[in-house]
């Protein structure tokens, strides 16, 4: 495989191809073992080939690794440790760095996945609205999606629009007829019910249907189901605030009183005296239960 069939289709920037001519000659045994990040990668419509990308985790992991071995083991030899344990403790840090170097690269595509896929998802109601009216005036599928992948503002990106260029991208640049193109996205679509849309769309095209009652009917079903999700999502919140209250108020709160009189009544918890597991409390548990409220927060809220 030459860099010119890697960079096909792909904007590989010149900086993430440092990594593939360093050790992507060497990954071929390696591909097969990390294949289910394949999928991810075109999902998630990163503009990168699979062999790049495994170049990039590779080589920057190992950077990783052997930045955090050497931070470790040289601060290890000025303060006179041993040498075995420096060595232990730089290989410890260093796998370490290098486990979470890795990982992160590895998760990063369906993390980019997910939420495009949400962000799809939100879009469809008004998606199938807007061709619905196209339809109407009876302009083909390949002009619909060409009306559709001009659809954003400059403030906010439209996953549906990204969607729609690589299908014109398709049928303009590489040759692919429109039915075909539409196949082809909707088998690396991130979201289920776009793929669901893109299959109809095919079916109905092939035979000759009403695009116009297609569009209508898909676009019904996605606002109810939109309004549903709303219903969900507002209950949800409910319930989130109620265990905000709990944990960021009354918890804190009802642990300072039992401290304070434990306090004045002396002795130790646990061995652990009193003012400092009130230290604990306020600048470790409370941050903590912070930031799992806002991660929650984070991972149940729509994108915009």
């Amino acid at each position: 495989m030459t860099e010119g069939d890697l960079r096909e289709g792909f904007v590989v920037p010149s900086t993430l191809m440092f990594p593939y001519r360093l050790i992507g000659g060497r990954l071929t045994k390696l591909l097969p073992f990390l294949e289910g990040l394949r999928e991810s990668l075109t999902r998630s419509n990163l503009k990168i080939s699979f062999p790049i990308y495994i170049s990039y985790m590779l080589f920057f992991s190992s950077v990783a690794f052997i930045a955090a071995s050497v931070a470790t083991a040289i601060p290890g030899f000025v303060y006179g440790i041993p040498i075995s344990l420096s060595l232990l403790l730089a290989l410890v840090f260093g796998l370490l760095a290098f486990t979470s170097i890795f990982a992160t690269l590895y998760a990063y595509p369906s993390i980019v996945s997910d939420s495009r896929s949400r962000r799809l998802e939100e879009e469809l109601p008004y998606l199938t609205i807007h061709m619905a009216v196209l339809s109407k005036a009876g302009i083909p599928p390949e002009r619909i999606f060409r009306s559709v992948s001009t659809v954003e503002s400059k403030s906010l990106r439209s996953v549906a629009a990204e969607e729609a260029r690589n299908i014109v991208r398709e049928v303009n640049l590489l040759g692919f007829d429109i039915v075909s193109s539409m196949k082809r996205s909707a088998g690396r679509s991130p979201s289920k019910k776009f793929t669901e849309l893109l299959n109809g769309l095919v079916s109905v095209t092939q035979s000759g249907g009403d695009m116009t009652r297609y569009f209508l009917s898909a676009a019904k079903g996605y606002m109810d189901s939109t309004r549903i999700a709303a219903k969900q999502l507002s209950d949800t919140l409910g319930n989130i605030a109620e265990l905000y209250v709990a944990m960021m108020a009354v918890f804190p709160v009802v642990v300072a009183i039992m401290l304070a009189v434990m306090g004045v009544l002396g002795g130790t918890l646990a061995g652990v005296s009193i003012i400092m597991i009130m230290y604990l409390v306020a600048y470790i548990a409370v941050p903590v239960m912070a930031t799992v409220v806002l991660v929650l927060l984070d991972s149940i809220m729509p994108p915009r």
